[in-house]
């Protein structure tokens, strides 16, 4: 009698086809041929079809499914993953553990992304899932890893992140052990290698290591992972230029104790923000980010929103001399602006506006000493981004500025790309004079419009602002550019 491995392969995928994902799984496991035969069918149930891919996706996958990629003899190419553990906070310790052993395997881990839920069902954390996920975003960071982004888990904050705090050992991993070693090692090697050595030294490290850390998810400010965050910060600190935290309910302590301890001579993109736009209070103290950005000369791009407002109009001399592009509140783009030595580099400027609990107003008024500071505080500055997020008092604020006279607009000779945000009707028919207003502007990039704008609206929206404007050489809406030669036409 003939057994399955004299099957001609059509048949076996006939087969295997009527079976459940388990039972593949251990057919699987008999010999090479079913392995290769079999497996792909089980992943391609859970959309991962091809087996050559170098990036993974997973949503919130089957138990089975990373079991099954830890199986998987051809996932050697992959140096991409991205996991979201989905709302049941029970498999996030069964995930961590099969996604170690699967990243274990593979020659590198070049990009990783790790999502918890942001709203958590009800249901038990298996003790120690702390430690598991530390000891896997340890494996990811020792696997040449260069772009790290942790989000979600607000939900595991609080009581439940100490809830099964409690029972987590005591005890220090080893590469926690060997971080530590080797710390104490260059404390004590900086009185003996030469300066000069040293900085040639990091220069050649500095292609080799993690290059990017985005910390959008709460648990990375909360005990055990707090201690993990700041560790890997500073093992980083030769190679990462990019860094982002996101704010959220986390003492002000707490960031100040990140923020003092951790300096990145590389550093050229920093951002600070909210998860959106809604400003419910804030936490973070202006001084303690100050003191941040003045030890990181080298800082290009900054992203800064939602913090305290600045109370000291003094500012350290040669703050972020190298600012290219700045993106924040006007409270703290005004304090920027307001220097004697002008910014050399800068030539991008976007101005958040805030939306606040209880539908109050933002005052749009608040734009107006930012517009006024920048052609003495940023002469470079070419591109200029408004954010309109409230709608009230939108039209009113743009009302002021065509009807005035000596509005700050008219002296913004270097401006010449403009991004805005809104298709408000009221504000739309604004729009085209308060384009005018800029005497240089001749690239327009516009949001996406909202369903009830339809096409020929926009088209004739459009036509306003080249009627306005007739310098404009450029329109972009929804990321496409319009075609205003044939308007013209």
């Amino acid at each position: 009698m003939r057994s399955l491995t004299h099957f001609p392969d059509e048949l076996l995928e006939t087969i295997a086809d009527q079976l459940e994902d388990e039972s593949l799984m251990q057919l699987s496991m008999t010999c090479r041929r079913f392995h290769f035969l079999v497996l792909p069918i089980v992943l391609a149930r859970a959309n991962i079809k091809d087996s050559n891919t170098t990036c993974l996706y997973l949503y919130d996958p089957p138990a089975h499914i990373p079991h099954a990629l830890r199986l998987a003899l051809f996932v050697q190419n992959v140096d991409s993953l991205s996991i979201s553990f989905g709302d049941r906070t029970s498999t996030i310790l069964p995930y961590a553990r099969e996604l170690y052993r699967l990243v274990s395997r593979l020659p590198s881990m070049k990009r990783f992304y790790m999502r918890f839920c942001y709203s958590m069902s009800p249901g038990a954390l298996h003790p120690g899932w702390q430690m598991e996920v530390i000891r896997l975003l340890d494996l990811v960071v020792q696997k040449s890893c260069v772009f790290l982004s942790v989000t979600g888990g607000d939900e595991l904050t609080g009581d439940n992140l100490l809830a099964t705090g409690s029972q987590v050992r005591p005890t220090i991993n080893p590469a926690e052990r060997v971080r530590r070693l080797l710390r104490h090692f260059r404390q004590a090697m900086k009185s003996v290698i030469p300066q000069k050595l040293a900085r040639l030294s990091s220069s050649r490290n500095h292609c080799h290591g993690l290059h990017k850390f985005q910390a959008l998810s709460p648990i990375l400010f909360h005990p055990p992972f707090i201690d993990w965050t700041i560790s890997t910060l500073q093992t980083s600190s030769q190679t990462l230029t990019a860094v982002s935290f996101e704010i959220n309910e986390t003492a002000a302590s707490t960031y100040l104790h990140i923020l003092s301890r951790i300096t990145l001579p590389f550093l050229s993109k920093f951002k600070l923000t909210p998860g959106g736009v809604f400003i419910e209070w804030r936490i973070v103290k202006f001084n303690d980010v100050l003191g941040f950005l003045t030890r990181h000369p080298s800082i290009v791009d900054l992203d800064l929103h939602a913090i305290t407002h600045p109370r000291n109009r003094r500012q350290p001399q040669r703050l972020l001399p190298a600012l290219q592009n700045l993106r924040a509140d006007p409270w703290l783009i005004s304090w920027f602006l307001n220097r004697k030595r002008p910014f050399k580099f800068l030539t991008s400027l976007e101005i958040v506006s805030e939306v606040y609990p209880l539908n109050l107003p933002f005052d749009y008024n608040t734009f107006d000493e930012a517009l006024y500071l920048l052609p003495g505080g940023a002469p470079h500055v070419t591109a200029l981004h408004i954010t309109f997020y409230p709608e009230a008092g939108i039209a009113e604020w743009l009302d002021k500025h065509i009807s005035q006279e000596n509005s700050p607009l008219t002296a913004l000779e270097g401006v010449t790309t403009l991004n805005l945000f809104t298709w408000q009707l009221d504000v739309r028919a604004l729009i085209p004079q308060f384009l005018a207003r800029f005497p240089q502007l001749q690239h327009l990039t516009y949001a996406s419009p909202p369903p009830d704008v339809e096409r020929a609206k926009q088209m004739s929206f459009i036509q306003e602002i080249m009627l306005a404007c007739p310098g404009m050489k450029t329109v972009m809406i929804e990321g496409s550019r319009v075609d205003l030669d044939m308007l013209r036409n």
